[in-house]
């Protein structure tokens, strides 16, 4: 890059996020979670795509695409705060209940991002099948999504009516916390979010 030229605020990140995962045993991780690989590239499935990680620079791609910030994130967290393969407890937890050092747990952004949904709720629905999850009750839609093996994400999304506006859950495992920091599970539903968009083909 020309010395004259400043480093954008995604590229700092994105080196940030690189440069951490670098720190890390990649055999270790290899192994924990039986992930192809050869000297050159890491794979591992998130939400049904395949991600390719070289390993000598920690840059992750998506096919040709290079992988958004997000994406990154979610997969690096798993990949480097695990200590064992996730095992599931059977008890689920929000995020406000997992977030117990901050007052900021709202979700009304993920209700915005899910707007395009509005008037197709069963859009929203087959979206989610189309994903690979399983239909779940509680709420007008609402199934359990596996974003990664023995990660499940409990989406529950209610429609406005009269009295209440349209609104949104996201449940976890309460084993969850071995795997990721409270921080990181919100790049985890921007991913949800965005892939329901994209598989609806309401992507902007």
């Amino acid at each position: 890059m020309p010395m004259n030229m400043k480093k954008t605020k995604d590229e700092i990140q994105r080196e940030m996020i690189c440069n951490r995962f670098l720190q890390y045993d990649q055999e270790k991780m290899i192994e924990m979670f039986q992930l192809e690989h050869d000297d050159e590239t890491i794979k591992i499935q998130f939400i049904l795509k395949t991600y390719t990680i070289d390993r000598k620079t920690a840059v992750m791609y998506e096919g040709d695409r290079l992988a958004s910030i997000d994406e990154m994130a979610s997969i690096y967290e798993l990949l480097t705060k695990s200590e064992h393969a996730p095992v599931l407890t059977g008890e689920w937890n929000s995020i406000a209940g997992l977030c117990t050092n901050t007052t900021d747990t709202s979700l009304g952004r993920y209700v915005d991002y899910l707007k395009p949904f509005e008037e197709n709720v069963e859009k929203m629905q087959q979206a989610l099948l189309d994903l690979g999850a399983e239909p779940a009750k509680k709420g007008d839609v609402s199934a359990i999504l596996y974003v990664f093996p023995n990660v499940p994400v409990w989406f529950q999304y209610w429609v406005s009516d009269d009295e209440f506006p349209a609104s949104v859950q996201f449940l976890f495992d309460a084993g969850i916390m071995d795997h990721f920091r409270w921080s990181l599970l919100w790049n985890v539903m921007t991913c949800i979010t965005d892939r329901m968009l994209e598989v609806a083909g309401l992507s902007k």
